[in-house]
């Protein structure tokens, strides 16, 4: 491959040939560094050959592997636009199943930066949105849907501007029609769809200069539906939402039929029903979407979910959660909460149990609190 990249003949018969030596248990026995030289080989006869369907297809066989997206190290970046270059290029179910899988997996692995390159391009939006509103219309509840959702969901998370992009090109109205659309399905599958589309949402809710957009009648009214929902996954992200939107102002609240104060008292109610679920919910990149709820004095239910959710992470993920936070200074925040004579009770207990649950993971915590 490396000798003759440009011979189709070659590249076609060598990237079937890789496909079947990097899959079962042969694949095992390969060192990552040979996995490595692999997909950039791959990637590079993606390159050389974008209109060639069965290459390309050859190419997603091999990529679509747990081993090499989770152990090998590559660009992930290239990679994830020639995954997503194929899946605009080609009408094929089963290289979008595989091209939306590997964009899931590879946009939570590549940087803030690079994720609202690769949502902010007009075209990649247009194509995952057309997926999603395809399997919508034929009721088509598939795997390729829940890759897709998930694609889109990493895409928008820190990323401005892939938010901006998703909601220019309909993805609010296309998402608030899924929420309906799949209310009769099983409640399993149910529950899966709508905390994906809940998890994108709550991305654009983090987003203060876009929270306008999500100020309609009919979301306030779905998310309160969801907000209520028995599976704490769907009512954990409904409530981030509003905990959100609720974190501004009182005058930017432009919902005529449900008040702020309505939604902070509901917000509240479910919060504190919730109890910690057995698994981690929710993965973070950063804290940092959570500092100005948790200053947010005036609203404590947005302090409350904000801290609920904290404290959620850092009990199931310590290792990782408890030094980020202390990296972003969100333990000088909490600090404060638990010293502020203002922070209402259960927020304050909540607060306090993070600051414990950091204390044996950063050095020099205990002297700072105790």
């Amino acid at each position: 491959m490396k000798c003759h990249p440009k011979q189709l003949g070659v590249q076609m018969a060598a990237t079937a040939c890789l496909y079947n030596l990097t899959k079962g248990e042969v694949s095992q026995k390969i060192h990552p560094t040979c996995l490595r030289k692999v997909v950039e080989l791959t990637l590079l006869s993606m390159e050389n050959f974008p209109k060639h369907q069965q290459l390309q297809k050859n190419a997603l066989l091999t990529l679509c592997s747990d081993r090499i997206l989770q152990d090998v190290s590559f660009d992930r970046f290239r990679c994830a636009e020639l995954v997503m270059d194929c899946l605009c290029s080609f009408d094929d179910s089963s290289m979008n199943r595989m091209s939306v899988a590997i964009c899931s997996i590879l946009a939570a692995k590549i940087s803030t930066e690079e994720t609202s390159r690769l949502g902010g391009t007009h075209h990649y939006m247009q194509k995952m949105l057309e997926l999603v509103h395809q399997k919508m219309e034929h009721m088509a509840i598939d795997i390729t849907l829940k890759f897709t959702l998930s694609a889109l969901w990493n895409l928008t998370d820190e990323s401005p501007a892939t938010c901006n992009v998703f909601l220019n090109e309909g993805g609010l109205d296309l998402f608030m029609r899924a929420l309906e659309v799949i209310k009769p399905v099983q409640h399993d599958v149910k529950v899966q769809v709508e905390t994906k589309i809940l998890g994108l949402l709550n991305n654009i809710a983090e987003v203060e200069k876009l929270r306008y957009a999500l100020m309609r009648e009919d979301f306030i009214l779905l998310v309160r539906r969801l907000l209520q929902a028995e599976q704490i996954d769907v009512s954990y992200f409904a409530a981030g939402i509003f905990a959100h939107l609720a974190s501004d102002a009182s005058e930017y609240w432009m919902s005529s039929s449900l008040t702020r104060d309505d939604v902070l008292n509901e917000l509240k109610d479910v919060v504190l029903k919730w109890e910690q679920p057995q698994g981690e919910m929710v993965a973070y990149r950063c804290f940092k979407p959570f500092f100005p709820l948790l200053q947010c004095y005036e609203a404590p239910p947005v302090q409350l979910w904000a801290c609920w959710a904290i404290q959620h992470v850092c009990t199931k993920n310590g290792d990782r959660y408890c030094p980020m936070l202390h990296r972003e200074k969100g333990f000088d925040i909490l600090f404060e909460l638990v010293c502020n004579k203002n922070t209402e009770p259960e927020v304050y207990r909540l607060a306090e149990n993070v600051l414990l649950l950091m204390k044996p993971h950063i050095q020099n915590c205990s002297s700072q609190y105790s």
